[in-house]
């Protein structure tokens, strides 16, 4: 059957055996006793009484109460928390709180949201009593340390303080079941978004019953045996979960994963990825102590990758309070005119400044931003662009020093570069480090140039050359060493000269933006033929129209006809061997919202899936999206940053601008420094750039 009939099949969940015996394996759950094989089964609403609400009619019974303010529900929940991995890293905070040593996640990844689906979170903690349910759980915006303290009963820093975590379940559903037990009485309730917000009105303070399923004591047959679970129904996902980011966000959310605190995902413990990392700072041990003037102690470890680090939301620092993230990885605001700055994409790492959480104002309501205007933040700030400039400086003479490590190993170069004269064998190290000192040129690469710059030494044409020289008289040998001196300043001035073409083309650029060009075709053609622009690291992408025959098809969009005869559809993709990249512009100067912003990510998860259907080593690609705009709906703010986590990015049309200038000027402000300052050329250069 199907529509309005069909009726939902449903398997009531049991637990033959009750509580786990110590026999059994640990990738049980303790609670329920859970096999890895029943990883994928739903959890079912309860039957018989407690499901048809026959105990919310029995006189005496007890009632549960939600005091709230109408519309407040929707604006901290499903706006608040949109997405997964914000929604559900605040059901672990409370798990946290509760003192449990152990959460299981349970999420559908990759699978067709539909009717059936369900997410569940399981901890081991203390649970609540009726009672605290009902004065504490129920009460919206409770300061919870106020209250009950700064430490949980069994010691710990408590994470929650506003009181509405326990809303976020509504940002990804309309229906929460919650089970826990506590002093061997378990209690059953559910939360329905839909009757919660059924008024808008936000200055009437209404009430509101939830259903209650279950009051008694905990039986050795209730699935349930301790702690606390919560099972999200009526899922408002409209687009499956991909794994792989939503792992990723959850794992740049916690400090916290340790011994004594363990998340599993689908039966597997979350651990922390082990980045493989080039640099780390502090080299010797796990975080370093600095004591900031004016706002107090901090934790941090910052460390460089060896190649780009691939997805965005992988790269930056991430600041937590108490273990739990408090400002989405970024990069303390850092401007332009660093020397290393494209280490950026090489960069990770961690600041852990509990300072933070002691002012209720400085951490954003769903705990994905500072308010670094505020002076109590500045010196963590200030701190941290410091920081950065510093070990940018750093980076950038170790990776030299390392490439030239790696070539001084290498049996092979030395006993070519040993052959040669000193002379020559002098010119020839010095081209060798000034290629070795790129910042992102890669082992390959350099092994590559290395070859050809000893190959045209090798030459006999270029020998011969050589031979002429050592024969010249003193005079003719002057002559020839004022040639050798212009090398620099014919450098500086051939690197000015592409330079000078970017620097037009970002003219070109900020124009169009000021002009209010429209996105089609003249916004999205510059961005095909110049996608540098977008990202520093796109250069060697280019235009793959069979990734934007494959989205058409898909949504059977035939596109707008252009003067040119093409069709124009409202993207295009990027794309080399490893990558592709949904493009979607919007005219400077339009604004957009959640609609423009969802309609990206359905073009990037088609495309991940449609990327994954090849199993041939190296065929699989990372699947990303941009959203270029001027102005966002600020609706749209908290989706914005919750898409950072599925590798979908939002920018503006200015940001893109001051990148583009600030790479440029310092790409020539480097170059200009290898050439004698003086030389008047030199100083012409900044005229003609």
């Amino acid at each position: 059957m199907s529509g309005k009939g069909k009726k939902r099949r449903r398997a009531v969940r049991t637990n033959r055996s009750g509580p786990l015996s110590p026999e059994k394996p640990a990738s049980h759950c303790p609670l329920c006793g859970k096999s890895p094989s029943m990883a994928k089964k739903r959890a079912q609403r309860p039957t018989g009484r407690a499901r048809q609400g026959v105990l919310v009619s029995v006189p005496g019974q007890r009632v549960l109460t939600m005091k709230y303010a109408g519309g407040l529900v929707k604006h901290l929940g499903l706006q608040m928390y949109s997405g997964a991995v914000p929604a559900l890293s605040e059901l672990i905070a409370n798990a946290w709180d509760a003192d449990a040593r152990n959460v299981w996640l349970e999420v559908p990844f990759d699978e067709v949201i539909n009717d059936d689906s369900v997410i569940e979170v399981t901890d081991d903690g203390h649970g609540m009593t009726f009672e605290q349910i009902n004065e504490r759980y129920l009460m919206l915006g409770r300061d919870r340390r106020a209250d009950g303290g700064d430490r949980t009963e069994g010691g710990r820093k408590v994470l929650g303080r506003k009181g509405i975590g326990k809303l976020a379940g509504f940002g990804i559903a309309s229906l929460m079941e919650i089970w826990t037990v506590r002093d061997g009485h378990l209690t059953a309730f559910e939360l329905d978004y839909e009757k919660i917000t059924r008024s808008n009105k936000a200055d009437m303070v209404e009430q509101y019953a939830p259903r209650i399923l279950i009051d008694r004591k905990v039986a050795n047959s209730d699935p349930l045996q301790k702690g606390t679970r919560v099972t999200l129904r009526r899922l408002q996902l409209v687009r499956s979960i991909p794994e792989e980011a939503f792992r990723r966000g959850m794992l740049r959310r916690f400090g916290l994963l340790s011994g004594k605190f363990k998340v599993h995902l689908n039966q597997k413990e979350l651990k922390k990825d082990e980045v493989e990392l080039q640099f780390r700072f502090p080299k010797d041990k796990d975080l370093e102590t600095t004591n900031l003037p004016g706002a107090g102690p901090i934790k941090w470890w910052i460390g460089f990758s060896e190649k780009p680090i691939k997805h965005d939301d992988g790269r930056g620092i991430s600041v937590l309070s108490r273990g739990k993230l408090v400002q989405s990885p970024f990069y303390f605001e850092l401007s332009g005119g660093t020397q290393g700055q494209m280490g950026l994409q090489y960069l990770t790492g961690e600041v852990h400044a509990d300072f933070l959480d002691e002012h209720q104002d400085l951490i954003a309501t769903d705990r994905s931003s500072v308010r670094w205007e505020d002076p109590r933040a500045e010196p963590l700030l200030l701190w941290g662009q410091e920081k950065l400039r510093e070990l940018l400086r750093q980076w950038s003479t170790d990776r030299t020093d390392a490439n030239l490590a790696k070539l001084r190993d290498t049996k092979p170069y030395l006993e070519r570069v040993e052959r040669f004269p000193p002379r020559e064998r002098q010119e020839l190290t010095q081209a060798i480090t000034r290629l070795a000192s790129i910042e992102t040129i890669e082992d390959d690469r350099l092994s590559e140039l290395v070859d050809f710059l000893i190959k045209a030494y090798e030459n006999d044409h270029v020998m011969q050359l050589i031979r002429s020289l050592n024969a010249a008289d003193a005079k003719s040998m002057a002559a020839v060493m004022e040639v050798v001196a212009e090398w620099d300043v014919l450098e500086a001035i051939a690197t000015a000269q592409v330079v000078r073409g970017r620097v037009e083309l970002i003219r070109r650029f900020r124009r169009l933006i000021e002009e209010h060009a429209p996105e089609k075709p003249v916004m999205q053609d510059f961005l095909k033929e110049h996608p540098w622009l977008i990202d520093p690291a796109w250069q060697v992408l280019y235009h793959e129209r069979a990734l934007d025959t494959v989205l058409a098809k898909k949504w059977n969009v035939e596109g707008e006809l252009g003067p040119d005869g093409l069709r124009r559809l409202d993207f295009f993709c990027l794309a080399d061997s490893s990558r592709a990249v949904v493009v979607e512009v919007k005219r400077p100067g339009d604004l957009v919202g959640r609609t423009e912003l969802r309609q990206v990510q359905d073009y990037v998860h088609y495309l991940q899936k449609y990327s994954a259907g090849s199993n041939e080593p190296g065929r699989t690609r990372i699947v990303e999206g941009v959203l270029v705009y001027s102005r966002l709906d600020e609706e749209a703010v908290t989706l914005k940053q919750s898409l950072a986590h599925e590798g979908i990015y939002v920018r503006s049309w200015d940001n893109l601008l001051q990148m583009a200038e600030t790479l440029h000027r310092e790409f020539l402000r480097v170059v200009k420094g290898r050439a004698p300052a003086d030389d008047p050329r030199v100083k012409d250069l900044d005229d003609e750039t």
